[in-house]
């Protein structure tokens, strides 16, 4: 456990700081707002009052935003030599943009929801379309630091620590020289561009690939300019705030102040910043002179011309594309609104003249729970949101309740019709979308911590009911009785405004204990109630023996051996004429290649009788590794295919050595030949001393190569699984085993196939050419007409279809990390097999975000 949690950390520690620092941001915010609660009611009147032909502006140069932006993705695209229209390039801007507010704006979000409509309009390959997002994002990131970087310089030099504009102009020469060495030993290929290389080498893959296109330099550099002039309309926008408030607009507080904005949000774009850029931005303002409540003004005006109105066009965008994933989406968008809008409500004073019609009907007590209700839900629903994404039930019966009751919550706080629309709006798309949301929470986690839980709240509020008694006036100014204590004890442990300034830093220190202390008991508990539910089904001998039965009647596939390892489970139909082979995580069923069936009806009927069974046990049933002869079939059933690799069987009856393209093979098979090296087979069952040796040799050749076992389509070394298998050696003059493959039952008449493949590191060079022509030779004389050589993952796509195939096409051919896959195609094509396409069936395009961390943990042993 400790080492999958280690593992996970590692995998995602770019997002994990991300959201760290997005929660980080809102809290600030929250922070800000509830401080500064007394300035906001004035905050509100100030923006009513501000200048219609000043906001007018803004809204003008909010839609020149847009517009620029869609003319980066044009000369984006134009830069290598491709086409797209404005308006798509709009389109595209608005709906990326809304996206990356809730997941990080890379290759995968491009390939899900952007890429099939660029394809589809304009013709654009896929690939080329992946070169053109990451040029625009590239000159975005590189605009924010031409901009950025200067206004911080500005704000050190002008108002840094102390006022000592020497040293200030000292450190800006200094880091300026600084920076110029960089670039120019970047450039160069020197120290910096190495040690850049080993801290972003995904970035310069990226690099490498846009050296090898045909490349415009002149439109590249035209992205970087209209990205500078995103940048100088955010700084316009900041001056338009200023003087619609009726403040006094200065280029230095402009450009200033959006450099800091850039800063934070180049340090965390996950939820863009909100909370902590209105709160750096308002301390910015003080710093010049402007009033707290016109500094606070000022700030929600600039982050309405910059981000939520850009935001509400891209929802606009979003709707009219009706497109499947970004619908699923919706609901999480909304729920996260209705938090931040929850939070602000609450925090803001209410109207006066509505609050006077309602007290006419309603205690103030009445009016006050419902605002601290309103508080607490948004906080909620900002976490189930993300959770939303992942389709939880429990997270959907959360968020449709406390939307319910955030609709009538709004009208009983203060009659605020506006907030309440928004929560209608969101409990329609949760009902809407209803049947998206099944995956089951993990109950028996929840009821099992749920006493020591209750344990630990109660003991929290019983520190706090003594803390708040026992600390008298000169703490708090004033002497609590049991019942104030209590209720001071469960305000603090709801992050509530208990009325008692703490009078000294003890009391401080108190009071954010209790908060600390209620905020942690309020996350274990939604983290425990909204945890995805873990199938924990153990294999069962017996339904392992019942799956056996129907492989050797109805087996036909050379995946069939692994259907039965030890690592799967098996669903049977009612009629216990088919049976699926499975493993799950949290919220998949992850099924390896077709069900075993006696036809293909059986086999449609089984699929449908697995997803069934998945429904009700809160999983998405994904289909591993289904050849092309069943692709229709799974369409029919309204899957989505996604081709995954190539198949490669081996004609033995054809096979042979001849030919001027077997020249090689030839020249390694006599060259071992030559040094001594014999091939040997060995049928079962083995002795416990030649496992030993190849044990010795599987051990050697996993270190060697930097891997682990892996499972699920592929055996691993298991002495009781070879003892009763062929293995095929080479071994030295010596008789030292230098490389091995081990035969596997294969249920297709006339065909067999092999697991391991392995050697050891001082095997001599054509060893497993040597191994691999003799093994082909010696099943050719054992009768067998053919032999599979297994997959080759992501190869095989001539043209792609979509953008999915597109993205996988682009990373087998042109990056890095996946040229193994390119040596082991090019190893087996030197053996002449057939191709064949193999598929991963899914129900949503959305769950492919999800998948490879799925599939990365049913491999593992």
């Amino acid at each position: 456990m400790r080492q999958k949690t280690l593992h996970f950390l590692r995998t995602n520690q770019k997002l994990i700081l991300q959201v760290a620092l997005a929660l980080m941001f809102i809290g600030l915010g929250v922070y800000f707002i509830r401080h500064e609660r007394a300035e906001l009611g004035k905050v509100a009147d100030s923006l009513s009052q501000a200048s219609t032909a000043w906001v007018a502006i803004g809204i003008v140069f909010a839609l020149l935003f847009v517009l620029v932006q869609g003319l980066m993705y044009q000369y984006s695209f134009r830069a290598i030599h491709e086409h797209i229209g404005l308006g798509l390039g709009m389109a595209l801007f608005l709906k990326r943009n809304l996206v990356s507010v809730f997941l990080p704006a890379g290759t995968l979000t491009n390939i899900l929801f952007f890429n099939r409509e660029v394809e589809r309009k304009e013709g654009v390959e896929r690939t080329q379309i992946y070169f053109a997002s990451t040029i625009f994002s590239i000159c975005s990131i590189l605009s924010s630091i031409i901009i950025g970087l200067p206004a911080l310089l500005w704000l050190f030099v002008s108002r840094g620590a102390s006022g000592d504009l020497v040293v200030g102009l000292a450190a800006t020469i200094l880091l300026l020289a600084a920076l110029g060495w960089a670039v120019y030993s970047f450039v160069r290929g020197g120290r910096a561009h190495r040690w850049a290389e080993r801290l972003a080498p995904d970035f310069f893959d990226v690099l490498k690939e846009l050296q090898a296109q045909d490349f415009s330099r002149r439109d590249f550099w035209a992205v970087v300019l209209l990205s500078c002039v995103i940048e100088l309309i955010g700084i316009a926008h900041l001056f338009i705030a200023i003087e619609a408030l009726g403040g006094t607009a200065t280029l230095e507080v402009s450009i200033i102040g959006y450099g800091i904005v850039l800063l934070l949000l180049m340090s965390s774009p996950f939820l863009r910043g909100i909370g902590a850029i209105e709160v750096a931005l308002t301390y910015a303002l003080t710093l010049y002179g402007f009033e707290k409540v016109a500094a606070i003004s000022i700030a929600f005006l600039f982050r309405f011309f910059e981000f939520w109105s850009i935001l509400v066009l891209g929802i606009f965008a979003l709707v009219a594309q009706r497109d499947n994933a970004l619908l699923r989406l919706g609901p999480s968008f909304l729920l996260l609104g209705l938090g931040i809008v929850n939070i602000v409500s609450a925090l803001t004073p209410a109207v006066p003249q509505r609050l006077k019609l309602l007290l006419e009907f309603l205690p103030m007590e009445a009016i006050h729970a419902s605002t601290y209700f309103v508080l607490l839900s948004g906080i909620l629903m900002m976490a189930l949101a993300a959770y939303l994404i992942r389709g939880l039930r429990t997270a959907w019966l959360a968020a449709v309740v406390l939307s319910g009751l955030s609709l009538a919550a709004h009208l009983i706080k203060g009659v605020d019709y506006e907030e309440a629309a928004i929560a209608l709006a969101t409990l329609g798309a949760l009902i809407y979308q209803r049947q998206q949301y099944f995956i089951r929470s993990d109950l028996r986690l929840a009821q099992r911590t749920l006493f020591p839980g209750l344990s630990a709240v109660v003991g929290v509020l019983v520190f706090g009911l003594l803390g708040f008694h026992w600390l008298d006036h000169v703490h708090f100014g004033a002497d609590l009785s049991w019942g104030q204590s209590l209720t001071s004890s469960v305000r603090t442990f709801f992050l509530l405004d208990t009325g008692l300034p703490p009078a000294t830093r003890f009391a401080r220190e108190f009071t954010y204990g209790m908060n600390i202390l209620g905020a942690g008991s309020m996350l274990f508990f939604a983290y425990v109630w909204l945890r995805p539910y873990i199938f924990r089904e153990e294999p069962a001998e017996e339904s392992r023996q019942r799956a056996q039965v129907l492989l050797q009647q109805y087996g036909r596939s050379p995946l069939d051996y692994f259907k039965t390892y030890y690592d799967k489970l098996y669903f049977f139909t009612d009629d216990g004429q088919a049976c699926v082979s499975f493993k799950t995580t949290q919220q998949f069923a992850i099924v390896l290649e077709n069900p075993i069936a006696a036809d293909a009806k059986q086999l449609e009927k089984a699929v449908g009788a697995f997803d069934a069974y998945c429904h009700r046990n809160g999983l998405r049933s994904i289909y591993y590794r289904i050849p092309e002869e069943n692709k229709e079939l799974y369409e029919k059933l309204g899957k989505k295919l996604l081709p995954i690799g190539e198949d490669a069987t081996v004609n033995l009856d054809a096979f042979s050595l001849q030919g001027k393209d077997k020249k090689d093979m030839r020249n390694a098979v006599n060259k071992l030949e030559r040094l001594g090296f014999q091939f040997k087979a060995y049928p079962p069952p083995q002795k416990d001393g030649f496992l030993q040796q190849l044990r010795a040799v599987s051990d050697e050749w996993l270190r060697d190569m930097g891997r682990t076992e892996l499972v699920f389509s592929q055996g691993l070394f298991d002495e009781k699984e070879l003892k009763k298998q062929t293995i095929l050696t080479v071994e030295s003059p010596e008789a030292k085993i230098v490389g091995f493959v081990n035969q596997i039952p294969n249920y297709q008449p006339g065909e067999t196939n092999f697991d391991l493949m392995r050697k050891t590191a001082d095997a001599p060079n054509g060893t497993m050419d040597f191994l691999f022509v003799k093994m082909l030779e010696h099943f050719k004389n054992q009768g067998f007409h053919r032999c599979n050589l297994g997959m080759v993952p992501m190869s095989g796509i001539e043209k792609a279809e979509n953008a999915q195939e597109a993205a996988i096409k682009l990373a087998y051919e042109r990056i890095g990390q996946f040229a193994h896959y390119r040596s082991l195609r090019a190893f087996k094509e030197k053996f002449e097999p057939e191709w064949t396409m193999m598929y991963l069936a899914y129900p949503s395009a959305l769950d492919l975000a999800f998948l490879p961390g799925a599939l990365g943990q049913v491999i593992e042993p």
